[in-house]
């Protein structure tokens, strides 16, 4: 007995070792893929400065989606519901944006993944600034 308690707790440390590098690799990601959607929109905004707003969010999405660009609208309204009503009413950021289009990346590349063991939103919040 006290062996297959030994194995159990040899089990559950790797099950908590494996959580930190996983949790590292996604908060990686979320720290490069929000560099590159900042710099993607800076970059838009310089070259099409009479967009509006959500037209750059949108033009960003596209680019970031490549062939499936047309769904660009569609991850800007998802991101609009997901974020901006709840917990109080908010105009939607690049933050939001940001933020529901990497998740979304992060889980759709692994069929495996169904969820996240850190909060992405965290280290968007870092990148992102609050006013764009």
């Amino acid at each position: 007995m006290a062996r297959v308690r030994e194995t159990l707790s040899r089990l559950q440390q790797y099950q908590r070792n494996l959580g930190v590098f996983v949790a590292r690799s996604e908060r990686r990601y979320a720290r490069e893929a929000s560099t590159q959607l900042l710099k993607l929109f800076q970059s838009k905004q310089r070259q099409h400065p009479e967009l509006s707003r959500r037209a750059l969010y949108e033009a960003v999405i596209a680019e970031r989606l490549g062939p499936d660009g047309a769904r660009a609208a569609e991850v800007i309204r998802r991101a609009e519901e997901s974020f901006t009503d709840w917990p109080r009413e908010r105009e939607l950021r690049l933050r939001h944006v940001v933020h529901y289009q990497i998740f979304n990346e992060y889980i759709r590349a692994s069929s495996e993944r169904q969820g996240t063991q850190t909060n992405m939103g965290a280290v968007v919040v870092r990148i992102i600034p609050e006013e764009i």
